[in-house]
């Protein structure tokens, strides 16, 4: 009788997963929290130090304040330091288990990424859990002072520059996660192609690539680094966001009353953060607290050879 329970909330949750609507809406969560009997995200977490960028507003928020109110003393990053230390204040005075500092990186700019980087060494005994939540979907082309397209600048080679700095200060152990998004299904990874130039821009398809590169990357240094670090990716569904609100205002107002809410894209991760994939296959793509396939469309999937020149692409970013 328990396996044929077990069989039936599987084949429901494939289900809703292959509707791909009642999947990335709020109808997910809500159905896999009753389908699996969700607990609490949050655990205990005091004593731990986590950094998590772009944790000013939003999904980023939404996983500070979780992580704080279960005890963990949280870095939350902002653009604009001013603005962290706000948000950091606003956390403290309302979640006494924990602890939040704020501090200011643009994850565009490596000059920022390894200040942010020597704060961190300085100022925390170890990091348990890294969060690259950091990010923008921007309808113009910009680039940064290296040349590189801003979208994939900071979403992919600042980060990976942040977790390489920050590696030999990650507790044994520790967790690095990202968050990635749906939008890179509709793209496969082509070292070849994943940065635009100005004359072929489209916000939408730089930011699916670029999310495409994390979630290759996630699988092949997951691997790799396992099980020193337990490295993850995720996706939050179609969250409400001023980010999508300003990004995609028609998708927005189409889907408005479907859209998850913060706290419901942020609970993975905070799942991720707390521990709850620690025995799982490192390196996986998740959706609501379950490991996701990375491909759907034809002619999008990608192998370790394309990882791999995919990491040096991105060493060589970082080249002097």
């Amino acid at each position: 009788m328990i396996a044929s329970r077990t069989t039936l909330r599987r084949v429901a949750d494939a289900m809703l997963e292959a509707s791909v609507v009642a999947s990335f809406t709020k109808i997910g969560p809500e159905a896999r929290s009753e389908l699996f009997d969700w607990d609490e995200p949050a655990s205990n977490m005091t004593g731990s130090t986590v950094l998590v960028t772009g944790g000013s507003s939003g999904i980023g928020r939404s996983i500070a304040e979780q992580l704080v109110s279960a005890g963990a003393h949280v870095v939350l990053t902002s653009r604009s330091l001013e603005r962290a230390q706000s948000v950091a204040a606003d956390l403290n005075a309302t979640n006494p288990s924990g602890r939040a500092t704020g501090a200011e990186v643009d994850t565009g700019d490596l000059g920022s990424v390894h200040a942010l980087a020597q704060h961190v060494a300085a100022e925390t005994e170890q990091l348990d859990v890294l969060i690259h939540n950091a990010g923008a979907l921007t309808d113009d082309y910009r680039a940064n002072d290296r040349g590189v397209e801003l979208t994939l600048a900071s979403h992919l080679v600042g980060p990976y520059a942040l977790t390489l700095a920050l590696r030999p200060h990650l507790a044994p152990g520790a967790r690095v996660l990202w968050m990635a998004s749906g939008g890179m299904y509709t793209q496969k990874l082509d070292v070849d192609r994943i940065q635009m130039s100005a004359d072929d821009y489209r916000g939408a398809v730089a930011y699916a690539r670029a999310k495409r590169g994390q979630v290759e990357l996630v699988d092949f240094l997951g691997r790799a680094w396992a099980p020193d670090v337990q490295m993850h990716a995720m996706h939050p569904g179609w969250v409400d966001t001023d980010g999508v609100a300003q990004a995609l205002p028609g998708f927005g107002k189409l889907m408005g009353p479907l859209l998850r809410s913060t706290e419901q894209g942020a609970d993975t991760m905070v799942w991720l953060a707390c521990g709850g994939a620690d025995d799982a296959v490192p390196g996986q793509f998740w959706l609501d607290r379950r490991p996701r396939s990375t491909t759907y469309l034809p002619r999008t999937g990608t192998d370790d050879w394309e990882r791999a020149r995919l990491v040096a692409w991105l060493d060589a970013q970082l080249a002097d």
